[in-house]
């Protein structure tokens, strides 16, 4: 088949990190892309950060620093134009945008854009949205959603009702704060029970209180004791844990982040059954169907409102979790990886085209 050469310069990481180590959404979805693509009988090669080379689940991993081939079938730069050039005759060249896509029409960055016209992928119609008209185009864009894993999809109705637990799964400088400052005068008062757990968190040790560590920072200053109890932040755990976490709650809670170009963690809740609210920041309202599977707020009485109803009315949250196990379930990696070649390299090697088709 083809010779595809990934480049990624997000962190120090290779195929084996996806089991033993919390992952970013840009690294998993190289990961799990890569892996899918060689099943499909390519030759994928990812270059990182990574300190040797390996072989993993039929991808080989290689250090940047190593130097890439001259040429290739597929070259794939990883969200950043200083990559575009690593392989200098590549037959065909894209790059995979996965943080919002204005990022691309800064000065240090638009040169390389125009010198190696490279076939943008992009993966939200935020991302459609914010694409620069003084980047180069050619022709549509190729605008693709991201995957999820086999591990969120396809799963059963819950035959109870979780407790009144709701969940933070993100970045916590993407609005935590503003978060629990709504959790703490307009939802705590009214669900006195309710507990609102914090993951996503990084550099927090077993046994470590946050509330020490980030109180004005991060979280707020001055809250009551009784506030401070119900909101519990955690230490990085692993994904099963996580995922467990995810479906005891009963909403997750989200006012989102102008850096969202995908949401993966809200994408799997919503896969998992988890009605959410968020605020239409970026790409969320593309994740949350509105009063289906949960509610879009801009206004903060309004954003703890929603979040208060499903805490305490079982009939809606039953109605929205199996809306959202119905209708939430996004495509396989393996679908990914289907549209992802038929988009790059279809005309090339004439691919048949995949049996769902939403490139845009």
């Amino acid at each position: 088949m083809a010779s595809i050469i990934f480049a990624d310069v997000t962190s120090d990481y290779d195929g084996r990190h996806i089991e033993t180590r919390p992952l970013g959404g840009t690294e998993a979805s190289v990961v799990r892309c890569a892996r899918e693509l060689a099943r499909r009988g390519h030759a994928v090669t990812v270059y990182t950060n990574c300190n040797a080379p390996i072989e993993h689940d039929g991808v080989s991993w290689r250090p940047l620093g190593g130097g890439l081939p001259a040429t290739c079938d597929l070259y794939v730069a990883i969200q950043q134009p200083k990559l575009l050039g690593l392989v200098r005759r590549p037959e065909r060249l894209a790059i995979w945008v996965l943080w919002p896509s204005n990022q691309l029409r800064h000065y240090k960055k638009i040169w390389r854009m125009w010198r190696h016209r490279p076939l943008p992928v992009l993966a939200s119609g935020y991302q459609v949205e914010q694409y620069s008209p003084l980047l180069p185009r050619r022709g549509r864009h190729i605008l693709i959603p991201l995957g999820l894993p086999d591990d969120v999809r396809g799963r059963r109705t819950l035959a109870t009702v979780p407790a009144r637990r709701a969940i933070f799964a993100s970045n916590p400088q993407r609005n935590l704060r503003q978060l629990v400052e709504i959790w703490a005068t307009s939802i705590l008062p009214r669900v006195p029970d309710a507990v609102l757990d914090v993951y996503g968190v990084n550099g927090l040790r077993p046994g470590d209180d946050a509330w020490n560590a980030w109180e004005g920072g991060v979280l707020p200053p001055g809250l009551p004791q009784q506030v401070k109890d119900s909101v519990r932040v955690h230490p990085t755990v692993g994904r099963g844990e996580l995922i467990a976490a995810m479906r005891a709650s009963r909403t997750m809670l989200y006012l989102g982040h102008k850096c969202e170009a995908f949401c993966l963690s809200l994408a799997e809740a919503q896969a998992l059954g988890v009605p959410a609210v968020i605020a239409p920041i970026a790409a969320l309202p593309e994740r949350v169907i509105d009063g289906a599977t949960g509610f879009h707020h801009s206004d903060p009485e309004a954003f703890a409102g929603a979040a208060v109803s499903l805490l305490t009315d079982d009939s809606l949250w039953r109605r929205q979790h199996e809306a959202a196990l119905r209708h939430q379930q996004g495509i396989t990696w393996s679908e990914y990886a289907a549209r992802f070649e038929h988009a790059l390299l279809a005309n090339e090697m004439q691919l048949p085209s995949p049996q769902t088709q939403s490139l845009s």
